[in-house]
């Protein structure tokens, strides 16, 4: 353990024998760094803050929490970069933790160092060993005299989590509605901690195809996350997507349709809100209204997005003149259909050198629809047109 330290602190081109830093300068700035998620610096100074520890043959107690700390900081690399050699020395370092505590006969540290070792499990995704892990801080937590209600949250909610990804999805259910219960009870049903278990949860329901079940979860949850973290925070926009997968699994078209136009509503409130933001929320929301065939709704949506594209042009502008040329063919209006399509077609003329192939497909689904009108004329005009365009690109790509 404490040559693999110095061989660390040593490829770090630092010199231990120069340091004259005191080590608990060493752990407070390796837990400040640690907080700011500069986990390779955390890293750094917890190791010299361990074997100062050693020398100083500090109480089992610090020298374990040491460890823990310094596992997190590699932990937490490995999370960020995917560095598997991270994670090995982050295992190394909890079961030199974990061995030490079990010598002190301290049922409380050795718990938490079996607590650090399911973090490391559920990163390996290895769930035999997640639900051994699990058993054992069961079995001594009912010796002792202590116990940490979040901490068996945390537990039950990666437990949960591990048996999701590996299909054991009514087990996963248990562990996360239990977990669930917990955040309710210990921090209260609005905490944002208590929605991120309902997500959890609803995830869990809903891939199990029990949407009802999902519903209850999602509709606190997105409710929770809007008011602490914002309509579009991540885990705002997460549970949107999954309330209203489960409200058109259930038939309920007007009730996925309510709750994306509410979020639409509240990003149109926002003062000095990002009209570009808006557009895209209204170009997604008039393709969800396309596939619930709602046309009109859907035609509004994308001319109100296309009014904002045209401010800068581009191929976002030519995307959504398209769009409104899907919904005309799709309802049978193959005259309007075209008449977008030119729009389109102009504009992916203008950048033409960046969307050469945009543009032949442009063209040639022009060409189909004046087939399908009769107007074969047109029709092989365009398909010219496409030819040359075809040949030019080859005749680049050649030289």
């Amino acid at each position: 353990m404490f040559g693999n330290l110095r061989s660390f602190l040593g490829a770090s081109g630092v010199r231990l024998a120069a340091r004259t830093t005191l080590r608990a300068s060493e752990r407070k700035e390796g837990e400040r760094l640690l907080e700011e998620s500069d986990y390779a610096g955390a890293e750094l100074h917890l190791a010299h803050a361990i074997l100062e520890s050693e020398r100083r043959q500090e109480s089992a107690d610090q020298r374990i929490l040491l460890r823990l700390e310094l596992a997190e900081a590699r932990r937490r690399q490995f999370q960020a970069g995917g560095d598997a050699g991270k994670l090995a020395d982050a295992e190394t370092v909890v079961r030199e933790a974990h061995d030490l505590a079990s010598r002190t006969n301290e049922r409380e540290l050795v718990i938490q160092t079996l607590d650090a070792l399911m973090a490391i499990t559920a990163d390996r995704g290895n769930l035999d060993d997640m639900e051994r892990l699990v058993q054992e801080a069961a079995e001594l937590e009912a010796k002792s005299k202590r116990h940490d209600p979040m901490q068996l949250a945390l537990r039950l909610q990666r437990l949960g989590m591990l048996r999701q990804k590996h299909g054991r999805l009514l087990e996963a259910v248990d562990a996360l509605a239990e977990s669930t219960a917990i955040h309710k009870r210990t921090l209260g049903e609005s905490h944002p901690a208590t929605a991120n278990r309902l997500s959890d949860l609803g995830a869990a329901h809903q891939a199990l195809g029990n949407h009802a079940e999902a519903l209850r979860c999602l509709q606190p949850a997105i409710r929770i996350h809007e008011q602490h973290l914002g309509l579009d925070s991540p885990e705002a926009a997460g549970d949107l997507q999954m309330l209203t997968a489960s409200l058109e699994a259930t038939g309920d078209i007007d009730g996925a349709a309510a709750q994306l136009e509410r979020a639409l509503a509240l990003k149109l409130r926002v003062v000095g809100l990002d009209l570009n933001a808006v557009a895209e929320a209204q170009w997604d929301l008039a393709h969800r209204y396309m596939g619930w065939r709602r046309y009109s709704r859907a035609r509004e949506l994308l001319m109100e997005a296309v009014g904002t594209f045209k401010r800068s042009g581009g191929a976002r502008l030519a995307s959504g003149y398209e769009a409104l040329a899907r919904l005309e063919e799709d309802t049978g209006h193959y005259h309007e259909a075209l008449r977008e399509l030119a729009r389109a077609g102009k504009v992916w003329e203008s950048v033409k050198s960046e969307h050469l192939m945009e543009l032949i497909r442009n063209l040639e689904h022009r060409a189909f629809l004046f087939e399908l009108l009769r107007q074969h004329n047109e029709a092989a005009y365009l398909r010219e047109q496409v030819a040359a365009l075809a040949q030019a690109a080859r005749w680049a790509q050649a030289g």
